[in-house]
């Protein structure tokens, strides 16, 4: 039953509770309102079921512990008013390729039993109110590791606070899609980032990392976008960013980086936007390099201690 993107009001019927052999349910993009009818809970057929974009609240996945979907493969709920908790036993939809439930107004800590949804292969977490600020927040990526064929995580713009586990590096090598930018979390980044083979975009930025850059992310020959941005990472802006051909967004404004614009950076032929500002560059900003980005279209090099341009 597919009915999104269209002009619905109101709650959602009762009566939907009925169709005991529904497989996909897709509501979203409406203006449903209301909580979820308890009906819902008992369509056990369901493979795919989205509530994604509408005005939607009350306590769903807690009440959902009282109820199996044995055969749900995708569940979204994305972009409403859900408040309540993650619960343990969402573990037990053992099927689930895809979990999405942020934005919303979820709280409390993410289960630590996840790594069992085997199949997961997209965990959005993002704009929620998860975590306490504090250390054993980010203990769910543990269980994470036990996924081998995860490609998008995003646990970004929460309250997730605490040291950035070392196990975030042995995430799935299949992941391509890294976002938890907008928390509390402090330590540095892993050297053995560079695991993640197959990332595209790492995001981190909003968080209190320190330490220094990875040389490691050099080899990371898919990256695409690099969001580093306010945080307190130091020392120089490694030579092998400029292993990175494909990359065109590269956001480390207002950190405490130091030295020279590597000249290997203009091996970064697809680099659009370019943003270093904020931070203790200095020396020359060299025109061989920024000069060679043909596709640049933003360049911020403003609160540094450059001294001239050298050509």
């Amino acid at each position: 039953m597919l009915v999104s993107f269209n002009h619905l009001e109101g709650g959602i019927p009762h009566d939907l509770g009925h169709l005991k052999s529904l497989k996909i349910l897709y509501l979203a993009a409406n203006n449903l309102s209301g909580t979820v009818p308890p009906s819902l809970y008992n369509l056990s057929s369901l493979t795919e079921f989205s509530l994604t974009q509408n005005i939607l609240s009350g306590n769903f996945l807690a009440n959902m512990r009282r109820f199996s979907f044995p055969q749900l493969r995708k569940l979204g709920i994305a972009l409403n008013q859900f408040t309540g908790i993650i619960p343990e036993t969402l573990s037990n939809v053992s099927g689930l390729e895809l979990l999405d439930l942020g934005p919303n107004y979820l709280t409390g800590r993410v289960p630590d039993n996840l790594g069992v949804l085997k199949d997961l292969q997209w965990l959005n977490l993002q704009n929620n109110n998860l975590g306490r600020g504090m250390f054993g927040d980010l203990n769910f990526l543990n269980s994470l590791t036990n996924i081998s064929g995860l490609r998008i995580l995003s646990f970004s713009t929460n309250n997730f606070g605490g040291v950035l586990p070392n196990s975030i590096v042995n995430l799935s090598t299949q992941m391509q899609e890294l976002y938890f930018g907008g928390n509390r979390i402090y330590g540095s980044i892993p050297e053995e980032i560079g695991n993640l083979i197959n990332l595209t975009i790492f995001s981190a930025g909003d968080n209190d990392l320190t330490g220094i850059i990875p040389t490691s992310l050099g080899k990371l020959q898919s990256l695409r976008e690099i969001w580093l941005s306010r945080n307190r990472v130091s020392g120089l802006l490694p030579s092998s960013l400029g292993n990175l051909t494909p990359l065109y967004y590269l956001g480390m404004t207002h950190n405490n980086l130091e030295g020279k614009i590597p000249t290997s950076l203009r091996n970064c032929d697809n680099l659009q936007i370019l943003d270093l500002s904020g931070n203790k560059l200095s020396g020359s900003v060299p025109e061989n390099v920024i000069g060679h980005f043909n596709q640049l279209t933003v360049l911020y090099l403003q609160q540094n201690s450059f001294i001239v341009v050298q050509y």
